[in-house]
């Protein structure tokens, strides 16, 4: 399980689900940065389709491994944000790749001072903060997409779907149980190489709690009701994982380990990305 090579014959798909309620209006500290969960989100969404995108590329062009589909959620709307039929494949993808643009942010220096620091970035998606947070109805929305991609004749021996989802994790449109059963669905799609991987990127703007980056069920306990809920409705990593992630946290680290990533830094944030979103063995 988990183990089937990503190829042009076997792609993998690929859900990036955003956040883009009122409440990502608020500041908060990414690694070093400063900004709000909005632009967090975007920027986030931003890096990782591009990276898919260089993943991709070969001598020959870009090779079709991915089908990449974004969703936005706020508002009483869920919305797919790349094409109005979800999912693009990489190589269309790099066909109609953005011109970049320089966008600058407030830099927190080790001695407290600030610096404006510029990042280059292909902008895909745009940050985007307003109405309320319909989490559920986005689950639910994913879980249609991803079962209807499994089901295809050419993806049913694939390496499973896998889902981003990017929060603070303040749904408006469920209780918690109501949640943990639209993840659960979710997460019992899949291919014949293991079911859908959900993994949960919670940003917060609580600087007091430590960042957590694939947490053992003890890392969870001093966590904030948000991020035990999300941890709940997440993925347990598969075991064929596990190595990679314990080298990424310490040998001293233990499986099995929640698929989230709780107060990350950007460098803590593109590692759980760098994980969650490549096979385990080389793409062909």
């Amino acid at each position: 399980m988990y183990s089937q090579e990503i190829t042009r014959r076997h792609r993998t798909a690929i859900v990036i689900a955003l956040d883009q309620s009122t409440s990502m209006q608020e500041e908060l500290r990414f690694g070093r940065l400063r900004m709000s969960k909005a632009e967090a989100v975007a920027y986030t969404a931003n890096i990782l389709i591009t990276e898919l995108i260089d993943r991709s590329r070969r001598k020959d062009g870009v090779r079709d491994y991915y089908d990449v589909a974004v969703v936005g959620y706020s508002n009483d709307e869920v919305r797919n944000l790349l094409s109005d039929g979800g999912f693009v494949s990489i190589k269309r993808l790099a066909e109609r790749m953005p011109e970049a643009v320089t966008l600058s942010f407030e830099e927190v220096m080790p001695d407290k001072s600030t610096a404006l620091v510029k990042h280059n970035i292909h902008p895909w998606i745009e940050p985007l903060a307003e109405g309320n947070t319909p989490l559920y109805e986005a689950l639910l929305r994913i879980r249609e997409m991803t079962e209807e991609w499994c089901e295809q004749e050419q993806n049913r021996e694939s390496f499973p779907p896998i889902i981003f989802n990017i929060t603070d994790g303040e749904a408006s449109d469920c209780d918690d149980n109501e949640l943990r059963y639209a993840a659960d669905m979710l997460r019992c799609t899949g291919t014949e190489d293991g079911d859908t991987l959900l993994i949960n990127i919670h940003l917060s703007t609580d600087i007091s709690q430590p960042s957590m980056i694939f947490p053992m069920a003890e890392e969870l306990l001093s966590a904030n009701r948000y991020a035990r809920l999300l941890a709940e409705c997440s993925s347990i990593m598969p075991e064929s994982f596990n190595s990679e992630i314990s080298a990424l946290k310490s040998m001293a680290a233990t499986p099995p380990y929640y698929a989230m990533g709780y107060n990350s830094s950007l460098v803590e944030l593109l590692s759980i990305i760098n994980i969650g979103s490549r096979s385990i063995t080389n793409m062909e």
